[in-house]
Protein backbone atom coordinates (compact mmCIF):
# COMPACT_ATOMS: atom_id res chain seq x y z
CA UNK A 1 0.00 0.00 0.00
CA UNK A 2 1.48 3.41 -1.05
CA UNK A 3 -0.02 7.18 -1.06
CA UNK A 4 1.09 9.94 -3.08
CA UNK A 5 0.40 12.20 -0.78
CA UNK A 6 3.56 13.74 1.28
CA UNK A 7 3.67 13.51 4.82
CA UNK A 8 2.47 16.50 7.09
CA UNK A 9 5.38 18.02 9.89
CA UNK A 10 4.25 16.99 13.02
CA UNK A 11 6.33 17.59 16.20
CA UNK A 12 8.77 15.83 17.85
CA UNK A 13 8.03 13.49 20.72
CA UNK A 14 8.78 15.54 23.60
CA UNK A 15 10.02 12.99 25.61
CA UNK A 16 13.22 10.43 24.64
CA UNK A 17 12.28 7.06 23.54
CA UNK A 18 14.03 3.69 23.83
CA UNK A 19 13.71 0.66 21.18
CA UNK A 20 13.78 -2.54 23.75
CA UNK A 21 13.89 -5.66 21.57
CA UNK A 22 14.06 -8.69 24.07
CA UNK A 23 14.58 -12.43 22.41
CA UNK A 24 13.09 -15.77 24.09
CA UNK A 25 15.33 -17.65 25.98
CA UNK A 26 15.35 -21.42 25.69
CA UNK A 27 11.89 -23.15 27.58
CA UNK A 28 10.29 -19.79 26.88
CA UNK A 29 6.95 -20.74 25.82
CA UNK A 30 5.58 -21.93 29.68
CA UNK A 31 6.62 -18.81 31.19
CA UNK A 32 5.19 -16.82 28.63
CA UNK A 33 1.80 -18.68 29.07
CA UNK A 34 1.74 -18.71 33.10
CA UNK A 35 3.04 -15.09 33.39
CA UNK A 36 0.33 -13.28 30.22
CA UNK A 37 -1.49 -11.77 33.34
CA UNK A 38 0.92 -10.38 35.20
CA UNK A 39 2.82 -9.27 31.56
CA UNK A 40 -0.83 -7.76 30.29
CA UNK A 41 -1.71 -6.49 33.77
CA UNK A 42 2.05 -4.02 33.25
CA UNK A 43 1.57 -2.93 30.42
CA UNK A 44 -1.69 -1.76 30.58
CA UNK A 45 -1.19 -0.01 33.43
CA UNK A 46 2.30 1.37 32.01
CA UNK A 47 0.44 1.77 28.18
CA UNK A 48 0.80 5.76 28.26
CA UNK A 49 4.13 5.20 28.54
CA UNK A 50 4.36 2.70 25.51
CA UNK A 51 4.32 4.23 21.75
CA UNK A 52 3.82 0.46 20.69
CA UNK A 53 4.75 -2.49 21.37
CA UNK A 54 3.80 -6.52 20.92
CA UNK A 55 5.49 -10.08 20.08
CA UNK A 56 7.74 -10.57 17.36
CA UNK A 57 7.75 -13.56 15.01
CA UNK A 58 10.60 -14.76 12.31
CA UNK A 59 8.72 -13.90 8.70
CA UNK A 60 5.93 -16.48 8.53
CA UNK A 61 6.59 -18.03 11.11
CA UNK A 62 4.00 -18.27 13.95
CA UNK A 63 5.84 -19.04 17.44
CA UNK A 64 6.75 -15.86 19.29
CA UNK A 65 10.71 -15.70 19.14
CA UNK A 66 10.51 -12.00 21.43
CA UNK A 67 8.57 -8.93 22.35
CA UNK A 68 9.53 -5.55 21.08
CA UNK A 69 8.70 -2.13 23.27
CA UNK A 70 9.15 1.34 22.02
CA UNK A 71 8.58 3.01 25.45
CA UNK A 72 9.10 6.82 26.35
CA UNK A 73 11.35 7.37 29.49
CA UNK A 74 13.89 9.79 30.89
CA UNK A 75 16.69 7.83 30.72
CA UNK A 76 18.39 4.00 29.65
CA UNK A 77 17.99 3.30 33.53
CA UNK A 78 13.99 4.88 33.17
CA UNK A 79 13.59 2.56 30.38
CA UNK A 80 15.40 -0.40 32.17
CA UNK A 81 13.31 0.50 35.52
CA UNK A 82 10.08 0.53 34.04
CA UNK A 83 11.00 -3.24 31.73
CA UNK A 84 11.93 -4.80 35.53
CA UNK A 85 8.43 -4.23 36.78
CA UNK A 86 7.46 -6.48 33.58
CA UNK A 87 7.13 -10.20 35.10
CA UNK A 88 8.28 -11.29 30.95
CA UNK A 89 11.77 -9.27 32.11
CA UNK A 90 11.90 -10.44 35.59
CA UNK A 91 11.22 -13.78 35.24
CA UNK A 92 14.27 -14.21 33.33
CA UNK A 93 12.10 -15.34 30.79
CA UNK A 94 14.20 -13.01 28.12
CA UNK A 95 17.36 -14.44 27.08
CA UNK A 96 18.46 -10.98 26.00
CA UNK A 97 17.51 -7.46 26.52
CA UNK A 98 18.89 -4.65 24.34
CA UNK A 99 17.58 -0.72 25.21
CA UNK A 100 18.83 1.17 22.29
CA UNK A 101 17.74 5.33 22.13
CA UNK A 102 15.57 6.16 18.99
CA UNK A 103 14.05 8.83 17.18
CA UNK A 104 10.25 8.45 16.03
CA UNK A 105 10.52 10.18 12.83
CA UNK A 106 8.19 9.14 9.83
CA UNK A 107 5.31 7.06 10.09
CA UNK A 108 1.91 6.47 10.23
CA UNK A 109 1.22 6.22 13.96
CA UNK A 110 3.39 9.37 14.32
CA UNK A 111 0.91 11.24 11.78
CA UNK A 112 3.50 12.21 9.90
CA UNK A 113 7.25 13.30 9.62
CA UNK A 114 9.18 15.33 12.33
CA UNK A 115 11.52 17.24 9.69
CA UNK A 116 10.53 20.47 7.83
CA UNK A 117 13.42 20.08 4.73
CA UNK A 118 16.25 18.38 4.35
CA UNK A 119 18.74 21.26 4.96
CA UNK A 120 16.45 21.46 8.65
CA UNK A 121 18.41 18.08 9.66
CA UNK A 122 21.44 17.75 7.88
CA UNK A 123 23.97 18.68 10.63
CA UNK A 124 22.34 15.40 12.53
CA UNK A 125 22.25 13.34 9.49
CA UNK A 126 25.80 12.10 10.06
CA UNK A 127 25.49 11.23 13.55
Amino acid sequence: MTSDAAPPTVARYDSPLFLIICKDGPGSAGPRASLLDGHLSHVEANWRRYVLAGPLRNPGQAPLIGSYFLVRASDADDARSLMMGDPYVASGMYGSMEVLEATASIGRYLGGKIWESADSIRDRAAG
